[in-house]
């Protein structure tokens, strides 16, 4: 507990010891810790301060005495760390530095991944990104928590996921952040993958078509982020909204509830893929389309998908 002021577990645990049992002898101190080098551990505790000894007795100095100045020692080099740290920040703002000037910038992608959770933290604001494959790795529900705590602590999330996205998602990851209050829509395809921060700086793959682990380019203000921008906005304001269903249902999926049938027709996924996402087979999900065609009125799952998405759009 006490090993950042420099003291170890022996160190501690004998000095509770005296603490705790005034008046020992370092012969009835051995006999009460065979495991330790007792004579040593006194000798070193003694010159530091923690323990006196009088007529081979020992007895501890009081905390207050033995471990505060410590503490105050310890908090003045603190506050001198950071304003050392402070004042080089301000250096490295005011000194030019062309790489960081420059409108991109190259992340190898080995560096990509921990670039990107350290962006994501330090949002303040809100975060827009289109979402598709490939990911460079399986995802789990646990790869939400970044977007989840950013969201608790206020951070708004907008998301456009490709069709693609959202079968390689699946519903129970979409879930995981929808609940929290992620505003997602969904398009065919998106151009490609990105993620904007605050309006300060964009990251997508350094290849289209290929996960951030093999290169990450990092736009920061330029025209270009300005472009990335306007793109978004004027994908997401034609998206249809994807909506799932997001009260508590115990942990599985129910398969004949039509409220996730209806989200996922209304994102235009294909019969094979509502299967997947349902566990159900493709009879089942053409005979349960078709009830939602007839319920809605439409001739087609076109039509039936429309509707949806613009009395989505009108709540």
């Amino acid at each position: 507990m006490l090993e950042g002021l420099g003291i170890d577990a022996t160190q501690e645990q004998l000095y509770e010891h005296v603490l705790t049992h005034p008046g020992l002898t370092a012969v009835e101190l051995v006999h009460a810790h065979p495991d330790t080098p007792v004579v040593d551990t006194l000798a070193d505790l003694v010159a530091r301060h923690f323990l006196r000894v009088t007529d081979g007795r020992y007895t501890a100095v009081p905390p207050e005495l033995a471990l505060q100045g410590m503490l105050d020692t310890r908090q003045l080099e603190l506050d001198r760390a950071a304003a050392r740290v402070q004042q080089l920040e301000r250096l490295h703002r005011a000194t030019p530095d062309p790489l960081r000037q420059a409108p991109v910038e190259v992340v190898p992608g080995d560096q990509a991944p921990a670039y990107g959770l350290a962006l994501h933290s330090a949002t303040r604001s809100e975060i827009r990104a289109f979402e598709t494959p490939p990911y460079g790795k399986r995802l789990v529900p646990a790869d939400t928590k970044p977007v989840t705590a950013a969201i608790h602590r206020g951070v708004r999330h907008r998301i456009v996921y490709s069709r693609d996205a959202v079968d390689e998602q699946g519903l129970d990851m979409l879930r995981e952040t929808l609940t929290v209050g992620e505003q997602a829509r969904v398009v065919g395809d998106v151009p490609v993958r990105l993620a904007i921060y605050d309006d300060k700086v964009a990251t997508m793959p350094a290849v289209t078509g290929r996960p951030v682990t093999e290169g990450l380019l990092v736009i920061r203000p330029s025209s270009l982020l300005d472009g990335l921008i306007a793109l978004f906005e004027r994908v997401w304001a034609s998206a249809p909204p994807l909506t799932l269903d997001t009260a508590p249902r115990g942990d599985q999926l129910d398969p004949d509830d039509d409220r996730t049938l209806i989200a996922l027709l209304a994102a235009g996924m294909g019969d094979q893929a509502i299967a997947r996402q349902l566990g159900i087979s493709l009879r089942t999900v053409g005979r349960r389309v078709q009830r939602v065609q007839s319920t809605l009125n439409a001739a087609t799952r076109f039509q039936a998908g429309l509707a949806l998405g613009l009395s989505r759009s009108d709540n």
